[in-house]
């Protein structure tokens, strides 16, 4: 029975591998599958190694309620270890932020147009995402939400793959002044590295405010992820001398709807 529940959820299932279907999810088995049965469900990258890079190991089970077990060692939940970015409160876009796109309003509600206006170019960096999320413990909807705001999933690139004035690169815009780029613009590579930046910006805000909650320093790490960390300086002014004075909470409130939309 268990078998048949989990084949109606990850689709048509190929052979199993031991290392996936002897791990489990929220006591769910797990089961290789191409990524594309598997959309809105759980998976992990290294658990079918007989098979090739487009087949996971699937689960039963929505990403950011997923606890893994057995199985050997996984890339991590995906849910992130830095904090419930659906706990974080958020004012959203600003006014300025969502005139890019002719959004007569500011707030949450802007916020999620812009994320829904990048929904489809976001799903076609979606083994991307997850593959760098599982790798580095964090949230997908985090890095597709910074994704969302810093390249407009890669809209706002010229055809080099850079953007800022040639100062950031690729979907994630690294600066190059700052950081010496890994792997190409749209690659998994290359969005391990923006997340590998916001996490050590993240730990950084954790050691300047160790009073902070977790969901407070992934707030602040999302704003010192475009004005650097020394910029957060107090929680209710973080965003003050960002982009549009709006970076974290704009980005947070994308990747709230960005959790509920498949990431």
């Amino acid at each position: 029975m268990l078998f048949l529940v989990i084949f109606a959820v990850v689709g048509v299932a190929i052979a199993d591998d031991p290392s996936c279907y002897l791990s489990s999810a929220n006591g769910n088995s797990g089961q290789c599958a191409h990524i594309d049965t598997c959309p809105y469900s759980f998976y992990v990258s290294n658990k079918c190694p007989s098979y090739g890079n487009d087949v996971k190991c699937c689960y039963n089970c929505h990403l950011g309620g997923c606890s893994i077990s057995g199985g050997g060692s996984t890339g991590g939940t995906g849910s992130g270890g830095y904090g419930n970015i659906m706990a974080v409160d958020t004012t959203g876009a600003s006014s300025q932020t969502a005139s890019q796109d002719g959004i007569g309003y500011g707030g949450t509600g802007a916020s999620n147009q812009l994320a829904s206006n990048d929904l489809s170019r976001l799903n076609s960096y979606k083994s991307q995402i997850f593959n760098a999320a599982n790798a580095k413990n964090m949230d997908a909807a985090v890095i597709a939400a910074i994704i969302s705001r810093e390249s407009r999933a890669g809209a706002a690139l010229a055809a080099d793959g850079t953007g800022d004035h040639g100062n950031g690169y690729g979907l994630m815009q690294v600066d190059i002044r700052y950081h010496s780029v890994e792997g190409g613009p749209y690659s998994t590579t290359h969005i391990k590295q923006g997340t590998q930046i916001l996490i050590d910006t993240i730990n950084c805000v954790k050691r300047r405010h160790p009073d902070w909650t977790a969901e407070m320093a992934l707030k602040g790490g999302l704003s010192g992820y475009n004005a650097g960390c020394g910029n957060v300086q107090s929680y209710a002014g973080m965003d003050d001398g960002t982009t549009g004075d709006d970076y974290g909470n704009d980005v947070a409130a994308r990747a709230q709807w960005l959790k509920g939309n498949g990431f």
